[in-house]
């Protein structure tokens, strides 16, 4: 299937090119947006624990990171998933079901020490919340091989909290590249999937259906303006943090640098940790932004049931 965009005034098709990098290249690039933007990329609050930590005796992921109830979530990163890496991605599976608070402490790319105070904060809690025995699978190819889909399908039958993403970078006659996402399955609170309304397919076949819902769409809807100030007062410290709303949804902070992710402001005003950013930041009307976007994500919910 062919990715264009629109020219106007007079509706000309520009063909994009796919982008097709070695794949240790697309497996760095992808992980590199992954890291950015994971809560956005799987629509959860998540606290990034490391890049390519070596797990004990199971070997080395490409991200680990925690939900706020504890569950590890492992993400690898394959141009193309073969039934041999899904074995190795089932093992790092098993060593998350079995690990401790205290294990993952020393995993923390800030550090063990840093570790405590940032997980607390994040879980607004006064003391760590323990590691659950429930851990979560997010595999990221650009082409997954047939049998491969079908084990996949098997296993989230049979109750493996897997998500998946099938991601393909685009790019156009200028070179700016697009990111190109189809999402098959998402996380609960309880940390069960919740499939999609259509079985696994590449990325480039068949419609999309998501109720995802990011910053530029709650400025499309009104809900927000550009040039909104945004505010975030820490409940353990009591600093404030403000940020401005740009016009393409963006975040720009008071150094003047551009983000595209709540949760990645609000860890550059601080300068290290994870935040779930859609709970921290408020509007100026005092409303929490996660409150906004539900709002958005009923609505759309509501027009696509009405027949």
């Amino acid at each position: 299937m062919a990715l264009f965009r629109i020219t106007d005034p007079d509706d000309n098709l520009v063909t994009f090119t796919q982008y097709t990098p070695s794949e240790g290249l697309y497996e760095k690039d992808i992980e590199n947006l992954l890291w950015n933007n994971l809560d956005d990329l799987l629509d959860t609050s998540v606290f990034r624990i490391a890049r390519q930590p070596r797990l004990p005796d199971s070997g080395i992921p490409d991200i680990l990171a925690l939900d706020e109830a504890g569950r590890p979530i492992v993400v690898e990163v394959k141009r193309d998933l073969d039934r041999q890496q899904l074995a190795q991605v089932l093992e790092y599976a098993g060593w998350a079901r079995s690990t401790n608070v205290q294990e993952v402490a020393t995993l923390y790319s800030q550090g063990a020490d840093q570790f405590w105070g940032d997980w607390q904060e994040f879980t607004e809690t006064d003391q760590p919340v323990p590691i659950a025995t429930t851990p979560q699978v997010v595999l990221v190819a650009e082409n997954f091989h047939e049998r491969t889909r079908s084990a996949l399908t098997y296993l989230r039958e049979n109750g493996l909290p897997l998500v998946v993403l099938s991601v393909r970078i685009y790019e156009d006659s200028d070179n700016t590249r697009y990111l190109d996402v189809d999402r098959e399955g998402r996380l609960d609170a309880a940390g069960q999937t919740v499939m999609n309304t259509r079985p696994l397919q590449p990325a480039t076949t068949g419609p999309r259906r998501s109720f995802s819902v990011s910053v530029l769409d709650l400025l499309k809807a009104g809900m927000l303006r550009s040039g909104e100030t945004l505010s975030w007062t820490r409940p353990r410290s009591g600093e404030t943090h403000q940020i401005t709303v740009e016009e393409d949804g963006r975040l720009k902070l008071s150094t003047g640098k551009i983000v595209s992710s709540l949760s990645t402001a609000a860890t550059e005003v601080v300068g290290h940790g994870s935040f779930p950013g859609w709970e921290c930041w408020h509007s100026e009307s005092g409303e929490r932004l996660y409150e906004m976007r539900s709002r958005l994500q009923a609505e759309r919910e509501t027009a696509t049931a009405t027949p």
